[in-house]
């Protein structure tokens, strides 16, 4: 027994020694793990910068027209027996980030190097706490919608801006906006003038929102686009909704009264096809939804919105724009009396929406009411539980054009929303060529069929 302890005790010391020895190794290995790598301290161009460290980020602030593109490095600090690759008189284009290394031995940090001009915008704006103003940051103007009886000589303003900066009118002020009104904003260096314009207007205060493939309405096909960034103008509490922020979860459509789905013809299926069950619970639940041009083709089994889950079965065009010969419209015999046509001109039972002269793509999403498996208007209207609103240019009964799916109890306890499709080619918002006399048309259709979905 004592031989075994002591044989144990032996090997215990030997891997103590051997352990001492390798620290004893790693002392001598030659490397300089020690010293700090901090900048603390940088002018660039004359302005100091504002140092993280703990981020590892250097931010330099200029005035507001300042040019960027040639920066020279005034001075910068480090910690004691560092070096930076960056040197004092080196120029710097700093409209791009810029990395600075820091080395200290064998130990380094990598700082980024930001440039920002002095700036303010506005990121909310709203009157007597419940008119949402549409801000256009870029073009420094903010458009506030009010319904028709609103007193806009006397409404309280609210807003959230850039931190820091002082706005005149200040917040909380009750201004006269009988006529456009200049706010000035100024920050640091940075003073901008933004006029704000309010707009007595029939349209609903709901809040609704335009429905996109992409991040940005910039990024739209022009057809979209087009669209879009007229509600965004037009449409009082508008929002534009990308599909990857519904996706994400980032954006609820449950905020929305109605939503607006006018895609471009290539847009099929896209995203679309993962967000289904999103848009389906949205429409379940009351959610109301104006599915115009290739938005039309989601009613089926993507929304589960026919009964049928069938979208319109005659679709074609879109390929290519051609000129237009004569005046393009749809034949609403029988229908003038709702309310998605009101105050339209209509003549002998037409409403006319391009005119002869302007591109159009002829993209049309309709229904062959006469085709299997319908074989007539009541065996559509059965099937799919659609009712027919217009038929084609030529007023086809057979050829339904717009359509409206009336809110019914869909799962116990829940009532759907309202859905109209408008898969009509007359209704086209981008012309390439040619001048629209009959644009008012579009754009009150449309904030007739907005105003009946937020009922």
């Amino acid at each position: 027994m004592k031989l075994i302890q002591k044989s144990i005790y032996m090997l215990l010391m030997l891997v103590i020694g051997v352990m001492a020895t390798g620290c004893s190794d790693d002392n001598k290995s030659g490397l300089s793990l020690n010293g700090e790598t901090y900048i603390t301290a940088l002018n660039m161009g004359g302005y100091d910068a504002e140092i993280d460290n703990k981020g590892k980020s250097v931010k330099v602030g200029v005035p507001f027209d300042f040019d960027a593109s040639t920066m020279t490095l005034q001075s910068i600090t480090l910690s004691a027996g560092a070096t930076a690759d960056i040197a004092v008189g080196e120029r710097v284009d700093c409209n791009v980030p810029r990395n600075i290394r820091v080395t200290n031995g064998d130990v380094y940090t990598d700082y980024t190097l930001t440039v920002s001009h002095d700036n303010v915008e506005f990121d909310t704006f709203m009157l007597n706490g419940k008119y949402s103003g549409t801000i256009d940051n870029s073009a420094r103007t903010i458009l506030v919608f009010v319904p028709l009886d609103a007193n806009v000589s006397a409404m309280t303003v609210s807003y959230s801006v850039t931190e820091g900066a002082e706005v005149t009118p200040a917040a909380n002020s009750v201004v006269d906006f009988s006529r456009p009104v200049v706010f000035k904003a100024k920050y640091r260096t940075a003073e901008i003038d933004y006029t704000v314009t309010v707009v007595k207007d029939d349209m609903s205060q709901a809040p609704k929102a335009f429905i996109g493939f992409e991040s940005s309405i910039d990024k739209l096909g022009n057809e979209a686009k087009a669209a879009a960034e007229w509600m965004m103008a037009n449409v009082p509490n508008s929002t534009y909704v990308c599909l990857q922020d519904v996706l994400s979860g980032t954006v609820k459509l449950g905020d929305f009264k109605m939503i607006w789905c006018h895609f471009d013809w290539l847009d099929w299926p896209g995203l679309m096809w993962d967000t289904r069950d999103i848009f389906n619970d949205y429409y379940i639940k009351g959610g109301n939804i104006l599915a115009s041009r290739d938005g039309a083709r989601y009613i089926n089994d993507v929304w589960r919105i026919t009964l049928d889950q069938q979208s319109p079965n005659n679709m074609y065009g879109g390929d290519t724009a051609d000129t237009l010969t004569e005046d393009l419209g749809f034949v609403v015999s029988g229908h003038e009396q709702h309310e998605i046509y009101a105050n339209l001109p209509v003549l002998d039972g037409k409403i006319t929406m391009v005119s002869a002269g302007c591109s159009n793509t002829n993209r049309t999403l309709q229904w062959g009411i006469d085709w299997d498996p319908y074989f007539g208007e009541s065996g559509w209207e059965q099937k799919t539980g659609a009712k027919a609103l217009a038929s084609d240019n030529a007023g086809d009964p057979n050829r339904v054009t717009i359509a409206e799916i009336a809110s019914r109890e869909v799962l116990k306890g829940y009532q759907s929303g309202v859905v109209l499709t408008v898969g009509t080619p007359a209704y086209e918002w981008h012309q390439a060529t040619g001048v629209n006399a009959y644009r008012p048309v579009i754009e009150q259709f449309t904030k007739n069929a907005i105003n009946y979905l937020c009922k």
